[in-house]
């Protein structure tokens, strides 16, 4: 292959952006990718790129008419004036009910309405008293006793007690409610056979509640995490006021988190939900810490493209992006730019092959796929260097735990199982189509694999991309080939990562069974030490990328513009930000 030492980046809304950086051996068509991008977006798509560019501009202009374009009173210095926090959220959620969804920018905006027994600690997410104000745990490590605060109460002063969390953690469990986040709670005695409809009553389940405030909970085995797992949205208290009047309780689709006058019991309460321009919440004055908040407002704005969420920042729009245009971060780290932050999280990128679909059901294949990727290449070449390329699954910097190094290219063996399952170069080899929700990173990271895919195995590829909501359908239901994907941590185990390719996870996309696997995943669950644990995480990681139902590209780091205005926002491991510990200060922008 060549060697190429920079590539073009052209931004799909017309304007063209060059930006050079040094890259490792690569193939030279890497370099008419983003070309491409802008050639082949349809009419349409370059009259609703023009039109979400013009909305933007004709908003910043309105703001400088207003405001007479005096930097010291952007719309970003007002709301910070108010102690208001303004942050990107990427998408328009279908839902704010934490037990349904598993999308990071539902949670983003359920930290701050709900909270569990547990929160996390701004600094090292350790977790910390929330609803509990105590607990004990017996020497064995099976039995816990949360102690809940009496002061612990819902947005309009009713009381919040255990019979609150016995309510929550059944709904969560409910086979009806079919929730992908049930098996949060499987560590708890009975939890995954209830789950699983092995046990039609949840009395079975180790969980119980000897008074208002006592809430017991009994393990199948000693979980180091388990106090991590209770941070999680999906385990918070559920308001039972609010999901019993909008419906069944059980029902999926009951739409109760729609509802304006929405109870909860976080820092914080909804105050409006504009669909399609923000989430707004207010400060909870009957949350048990209220005196310790800060920040009295937070506005979510779902603003789907990169380029329109980061000409927003420059605009004085917002103090938190989601993320930074990846033809922009480069420049950005030689400028030194003190607004820009590159965190390192546990978390995932990757594509998931539908194991249903031929030829997708071969694992050789599969592997094939894998083994003919770049991943180097992208990360340098078209991210910047921002992320880290996968040599795993399970991210970096679990303790106690070394993933198995398996990801990895090798073009001639890829195409020596090509030829094994029938395919040799290529030939005969049926037109798949790769899925991803719509994003400008999302399309260039594509039109890389496609293109790799293409010049290494001699296969052709469709790309098709979707606004997130029909994308999460669409992936769901399973009607796709190949679709984009990622995972975050949702505790620092290994086992957040490796569980969703457990035969039958709510979250294994890929369809993917295997009982050897699964046999691993069990042995890791009930082993009495750390050591054990992860030698056979290990073990069912490795027959993971064997097996390749699942394709890693990189793995995680946070790239985002934080305004300096904004204080108590650390680095985290699960980019978690708790609400509660943010302020602001200073004027919005250097």
């Amino acid at each position: 292959m060549r060697i190429i030492n920079t590539i073009s980046f052209i931004v799909n809304v017309g304007a063209e952006q060059r930006v050079s950086v040094g890259g490792p051996e690569m193939p030279s068509f890497l370099s008419s990718i983003a070309r491409r991008t802008h050639s082949r977006m349809t009419g349409m798509e370059k009259v609703r790129a023009s039109a979400r560019l013009a909305a933007v501009l004709l908003c910043l202009a309105a703001s400088a008419a207003t405001l007479g374009c005096s930097r010291g009173n952007t719309q970003a210095d007002e709301a910070a004036q108010q102690g208001i926090l303004l942050v990107g959220n990427k998408i328009e959620p279908p839902t704010l009910d934490p037990q349904i969804s598993t999308s990071g920018e539902v949670f983003n905006v359920d930290f701050a309405l709900f909270e569990g027994l547990t929160s996390p600690d701004p600094h090292s997410l350790e977790p910390v008293p929330a609803v509990a104000e105590s607990w004990e745990l017996s020497p064995d490590g099976l039995r816990y006793t949360f102690h809940l605060r009496p002061d612990a109460c819902w947005s309009d002063g009713s009381a919040l007690g255990s019979a609150d969390f016995m309510f929550s953690w059944e709904r969560l469990l409910r086979p009806e409610l079919a929730s992908a986040n049930a098996n949060l709670l499987f560590a708890v005695r009975g939890a995954r056979d209830f789950n699983e409809g092995r046990a039609p009553d949840f009395g079975s389940v180790g969980i119980s509640a000897p008074d208002a405030h006592t809430l017991c909970v009994e393990l199948t085995a000693p979980t180091p995490w388990f106090l991590s797992i209770l941070m999680h949205p999906s385990a918070a208290a559920m308001p039972r006021k609010s999901i019993e009047s909008a419906g069944k309780p059980f029902d999926r689709s009951s739409g109760w988190s729609r509802a304006p006058d929405m109870l909860s019991n976080g820092p914080f309460a909804i105050v409006r939900w504009d669909p399609n321009s923000v989430i707004e919440v207010k400060k909870n004055p009957r949350y048990w810490d209220a005196g310790n908040v800060r920040l009295n407002g937070i506005r979510f704005l779902p603003i789907e493209s990169i380029n329109t969420e980061a000409m927003a920042y420059q605009g004085g729009q917002l103090h938190v992006t989601q993320t930074v245009p990846i033809n922009r971060v480069a420049r950005l780290r030689d400028n030194a730019d003190p607004a820009l932050r590159v965190d390192h999280y546990l978390g995932v990128y990757y594509y998931v092959f539908n194991t249903r679909h031929p030829p997708l059901d071969n694992p050789d294949v599969r592997l094939a796929l894998s083994l003919a990727i770049d991943r180097s290449s992208i990360v340098v070449n078209l991210l910047g260097g921002a992320q880290e390329p996968a040599v795993s699954f399970t991210p970096a910097g679990i303790r106690g735990y070394e993933p198995p190094r398996l990801c990895r290219t090798d073009v001639l063996k890829a195409r020596a199982l090509m030829e094994k399952a029938g395919y040799p170069g290529g030939k005969g080899f049926p037109k798949l189509e790769l899925l991803f929700n719509t994003s400008e990173n999302h399309r260039v990271i594509a039109e890389a694999v496609q293109a790799m895919w293409k010049e290494n195995l001699g296969i052709e590829v469709e790309l098709r991309n979707e606004d997130f909501n029909s994308y999460i359908g669409t992936r769901n239901s399973g009607n796709f080939d190949i679709v984009r994907a990622s995972w975050v941590a949702d505790y620092p185990a290994a086992a957040t990562f490796l569980d969703i390719l457990r035969s039958g996870a709510g979250n294994n996309l890929s369809r993917w069974q295997n009982a050897d696997y699964d046999t691993f995943m069990d042995a890791a669950a009930s082993a009495e030490d750390e050591a054990t644990r992860n030698g056979f995480y290990a073990q069912a990681e490795s027959l993971l990328l064997e097996s390749a139902p699942v394709m890693p590209i990189y793995q995680y780091n946070t790239v985002r513009m934080i305004s300096p205005t904004v204080h108590g926002w650390y680095p985290t491991p699960m980019d978690w930000h708790p609400y509660k510990y943010l302020w602001l200060q200073g004027p919005s922008r250097p």
